[in-house]
């Protein structure tokens, strides 16, 4: 008789009739239990060669997933490194040719003034001679 088909708690007058289900779940959890932990025990004491040889297979299998995607990650963030230094290499130049640009606006304003101070109103000459009248 299996203690997981019949419940061995089902004719017990003391326990209310949930007490029984319940202690009837922990009893086939512990028979479960039992039984991982004998598998485990044998698995311990005799190895698997073949599932061993398998398990090699896979881990040197992932171990060169875990080498490809190592590089892929890094070359991702090799790239954005690349990326953002460019970025900034452009817009480095961008404020240089502006304040360039700004420096010869200033230089022209400069020398529009200068040629507009040399442009001036003649003194030395009477009112007399320039009149028409």
């Amino acid at each position: 008789m299996s203690i997981n088909t019949v419940n061995p708690y089902a004719n017990n007058n003391q326990v209310s009739p949930l007490e029984q289900d319940v202690l009837w779940e922990f009893a086939k959890l512990n028979d479960k239990v039992k039984r991982a932990s004998n598998l485990a025990r044998l698995t311990a004491e005799s190895p698997n060669e073949s599932l061993l040889a398998e398990l090699r297979t896979l881990e040197k299998r992932m171990g060169l997933v875990l080498t490809l995607f190592q590089a892929s990650v890094w070359a991702v963030i090799v790239d954005t490194q690349a990326a953002e230094e460019a970025r900034a290499h452009q817009q480095e130049q961008e404020q240089q040719q502006r304040l360039l640009l700004q420096q010869q606006q200033e230089q022209q304003y400069a020398l529009a003034q200068g040629q507009a101070q040399d442009i001036s109103y003649d003194d030395s000459r009477r009112w007399d001679d320039d009149s028409v009248l």
